[in-house]
């Protein structure tokens, strides 16, 4: 009897207790990146959603000075069932975008195949147009100085905010079927005047009104590689280097050939 009235006490704590809530259910894994090789730059594309993500290429001494010409146009290359980009015409609506690249134009003009490669859709999102000519033209700028010093390798990408619904900027995935980046970033591996490995690196949110000044945005390639998150492959530079964080951008060299 003692042990019946014990069981029944027990259930109804039991079904009394309150129910712990269920955990949250966990982020769908990122989708994993294809390989686009344009020759002279690699990128990694989603192709599920039409986006690149990196970009890769080393530079040595500029050699070239070809015109540019600006024959943007849809990626025909991209694998069976790789979703891309379906215009090539500027993002016109709203106005103030560029078509920016994330691969250089002007880092390729000792190679006509090369620029022409860095026109194709692929390479290209939608990026303020301030952001475009003054802030990432900025580490382009560096880049182009510094590889005539010696060789550099330049490694980036761009993050999407996929955060369930289109986010307020993502204009253009009707007219061109691609949204809008939030962040850009770049890490440029070189060497100094003796020999020895440096790197640099910047993370820039996508905002208008930035400016030319970089130092805001420096951060280690290793808080980089934080701010991407673990499902994203790890930056490729020597494990030495991934704590440096130089106090200032490097400065523009004198006599730079920004052709």
């Amino acid at each position: 009897m003692r042990r019946l009235l014990f069981l029944l006490l027990a259930l109804s704590l039991t079904s009394c207790a309150p129910r712990l809530p269920s955990p949250p259910a966990p982020e769908p894994a990122a989708p994993p990146l294809t390989l686009l090789d344009h020759g002279r730059f690699r990128l990694w594309y989603d192709c599920q959603r039409g986006e690149p993500h990196r970009f890769a290429f080393t530079l040595w001494k500029d050699q070239g000075h070809l015109q540019r010409i600006d024959n943007f146009r849809i990626d025909r290359s991209l694998p069976e069932g790789c979703m891309g980009q379906f215009s090539a015409k500027a993002y016109s609506i709203p106005k103030g975008y560029h078509r920016g690249h994330l691969a250089a134009n002007n880092h390729f003009d000792d190679d006509r195949a090369a620029m022409d490669a860095s026109n194709l859709m692929s390479n290209i999102v939608p990026q303020l147009a301030s952001h475009n000519s003054r802030t990432w033209y900025q580490t382009e700028l560096l880049t182009e100085c510094y590889r005539d010093l010696q060789p550099v390798t330049v490694i980036g990408g761009v993050v999407f905010g996929h955060a369930g619904a289109a986010l307020d900027n993502d204009a253009f995935v009707t007219s061109h079927g691609i949204a809008t980046p939030e962040v850009f970033w770049k890490v440029l591996l070189t060497e100094d005047d003796q020999g020895q490995p440096r790197v640099i690196a910047w993370w820039i949110p996508h905002q208008a009104g930035l400016g030319t000044d970089l130092d805001p945005y420096l951060r280690s390639v290793r808080e980089i590689e934080a701010l991407l998150g673990p499902d994203e492959a790890p930056i490729e530079v020597p494990e030495a280097l991934k704590d440096q964080r130089p106090v200032q951008t490097w400065p523009i060299p004198a006599g730079c050939d920004r052709q």
